[in-house]
């Protein structure tokens, strides 16, 4: 069977259920196409970092951002290594930016990645994908996930309101995200 982004997970494929103050989303995790890119969420979650963070930037019809477990404003965090670490990007041409896919937040440097994600809210936005950024290491975003329930959870805390800085003015936080198997 050929792979498809949007297909459900498979029995035995890894999938996070992230808890939030706004309900439930599940997340296909892509372990076997991009690696350490979606082995570092998973080890994070594991470890519990994610528990209690906040979604610190929202922007309706383009995406909701989280994961800075230290700073919780968009400036801290770190790879599951340990602090000061980070990871290099992962590209599949299988894998794009559409509704619902989940993806590294970095710099615009090579090997940045961190611990911050977002999830993409809105549809028209290929434009982050490595193959329309260019052929540097570190053009482009790394797709490691696709959400596949809980459509209306991103779609709600995608509405919420924000001030000029993209911030929510109430808090929209990560409960907890644990890791499993599909069945």
């Amino acid at each position: 069977m050929a792979f498809n982004q949007l297909d459900k997970p498979q029995a035995g494929e890894t999938i996070a259920i992230m808890k939030t103050n706004h309900g439930t989303m599940k997340l296909r995790l892509f372990e076997e196409i991009v690696g350490e890119c979606a082995t570092n969420f998973i080890e994070l979650a594991k470890q519990g970092k994610y528990d209690g963070a906040p979604f610190h930037r929202i922007i309706n019809d383009f995406m909701i951002q989280g994961g800075d477990f230290t700073n919780r404003n968009g400036t801290g965090g770190h790879a599951a290594k340990g602090p000061g670490s980070t990871i290099g990007d992962k590209y599949d041409p299988r894998l794009t930016h559409m509704r619902g896919a989940l993806s590294w937040a970095k710099t615009s440097m090579p090997h940045s990645i961190g611990s911050q994600f977002f999830i993409v809210h809105g549809n028209r936005v290929h434009f982050l994908d490595h193959a329309e950024c260019g052929p540097g290491p570190a053009d482009g975003y790394s797709v490691f996930g696709q959400l596949y329930e809980g459509f209306e959870v991103l779609d709600e805390i995608a509405s919420v309101a924000t001030d000029r800085m993209d911030r929510p003015f109430e808090d929209v936080i990560i409960e907890s995200v644990t890791i499993e198997k599909a069945v």
